[in-house]
């Protein structure tokens, strides 16, 4: 129905996690709008369907994504590194945070790929 690419784009637009949850929408809206006739109530009632996995995504989004990172640093204190990235620190001062307080050496390209793949 849709190619990788354009999942990706529309659950971002969407506020998605990740393009499952566009999947998951795409199929919950269709069933819904295929079982009555087309109308503008069914169409707006298809955004509460919006809202709800919008909600669903927001309460997992602590869920943290790894993809391609295999530094076992990063992985261990990757909650840490989102928080200081969504204080509005830059990946610079992530590495020397991470030096300081856990004696931990990353490169800044690590981290920026980590909180890249994170929607950060």
């Amino acid at each position: 129905m849709f190619t990788q690419k354009k999942k990706n784009y529309y659950s971002t637009i969407l506020g998605f996690k990740s393009p499952n949850d566009f999947d998951l929408f795409a199929k919950r809206y269709l069933g819904f709008l295929e079982q009555d006739d087309l109308t503008k109530n069914r169409i707006m009632s298809g955004f509460f369907i919006l809202l709800e996995i919008q909600k669903e995504t927001f309460k997992n989004k602590n869920m943290i994504i790894y993809d391609g990172i295999k530094n076992q640093h990063v992985k261990k204190y990757a909650s840490e590194i989102l928080d200081l990235r969504k204080q509005g620190n830059g990946s610079q001062s992530i590495v020397s945070y991470l030096y300081e307080n856990h004696r931990v050496e990353v490169s800044r390209g690590t981290v920026e790929k980590f909180y890249k793949n994170n929607g950060l």
